[in-house]
C-alpha cells in the first residue's frame, strides 16, 4: 500500500506529481479514479475511488441524525472532489482547496496505507514534532 513521504513543488496551476511508487500502485491495484478532499488536519486527502467507495460504506452505517455525523459530513463531503493523473503523473488541486489546507508552494506527499495526504511543508513539519508525544500510546494499543 502507500507509505513514505515524499517532497514536492505545486506549479503554478496547482498540480502536484505523484510520486512514482504512488502512481505504481495506482496503476497496479486501481483504475486511476481518484477522490481529493479536505482533511479535518488542514491537509489534503487523496483516495483511490474503490478506497473512497469503502470509506463511503462506513460512514452510510453512521447515526445520520446524530449533529457531529451531519457537521463531519458537510465539512468532509462538500470538499470531496474526483480527479485523476494527468500523463505526467500529477494531480489538480483546485484552488479552494490548497487555500483550506495552507498549501503553497512546496508539500509533503505522505502515504497511509489506502490513501495519500499532501501537506504544506511547514504543517507537516510542525505536525511531526507532535506526533511523536501519542507513537507509543498507539503501538501499546497494539500490543506492540
Amino acid at each position: 500500500m502507500f507509505r513514505g513521504s515524499f517532497e514536492h513543488s505545486v506549479d503554478s496551476k496547482g498540480r502536484v506529481s505523484v510520486p512514482s511508487k504512488f502512481r505504481d500502485i495506482l496503476s497496479d491495484r486501481y483504475d486511476g479514479r481518484l477522490v481529493l478532499a479536505l482533511d479535518y488536519d488542514k491537509c489534503l486527502t487523496v483516495y483511490p475511488l474503490e478506497e473512497w467507495e469503502k470509506l463511503e460504506e462506513k460512514i452510510r452505517g453512521l447515526p445520520m441524525m446524530q449533529k457531529e455525523v451531519k457537521d463531519f459530513m458537510r465539512f468532509f463531503f462538500s470538499s470531496a472532489t474526483e480527479c485523476e493523473l494527468d500523463k505526467q503523473g500529477r494531480i489538480l488541486m483546485p484552488p479552494q482547496l490548497r487555500e483550506r489546507a495552507g498549501i503553497n508552494k512546496t508539500v509533503v506527499v505522505v502515504g497511509i496505507i489506502n490513501k495519500i495526504e499532501i501537506w504544506d511543508e511547514k504543517a507537516w513539519a510542525a505536525r511531526s514534532t507532535q506526533n511523536g508525544d501519542k507513537i507509543g500510546e498507539v503501538l501499546a494499543s497494539l500490543g506492540l
